[in-house]
């Protein structure tokens, strides 16, 4: 905006206002209001606010926030998907590991033996073992 247009409208409220307060003190309040709005009115056609689209903004922004939240439910879903396909996995393991508990408590004293000595073996052994 101009400067010289700035200070006559600033100059012209001040005076307005002194004008009142002189004159009629009883509608101070209401003169305040009336320079305050048409300041306003003036203001929003001055930088052409009223050519901004409210309702347009809106949509836009919630279909922003609704594309935004599809992405979070995908990701959501597919860490929830993750997450009990390894609690299934761990869930078999543990059944499995009891299977195996199971099975070895009913080895008998040989049996048990032949393991042990197994779990000794070396590299070495256990690929000559192998081939045998």
């Amino acid at each position: 905006m101009n400067k010289t247009l700035k200070t006559i409208l600033i100059v012209a409220v001040i005076i307005g206002v002194a004008v009142l307060l002189i004159f009629r003190s009883d509608l101070i309040g209401q003169a305040i209001a009336a320079l305050a709005g048409g300041f306003a009115a003036f203001k929003a056609k001055l930088f052409n606010s009223s050519k901004i689209d409210v309702e347009g903004e809106i949509e836009a922004i919630e279909s922003e926030h609704e594309s935004k939240r599809k992405n979070w439910q995908l990701i959501r879903d597919e860490y929830d998907s993750k997450f009990n396909a390894l609690k299934a996995r761990m869930d078999y393991l543990d059944y499995k590991s009891a299977l195996i508990s199971k099975q070895l408590g009913k080895l008998d004293v040989s049996e048990k033996e032949a393991l042990k000595k197994n779990a000794d073996l070396s590299d070495d052994e256990l690929l000559d073992w192998l081939r045998n």
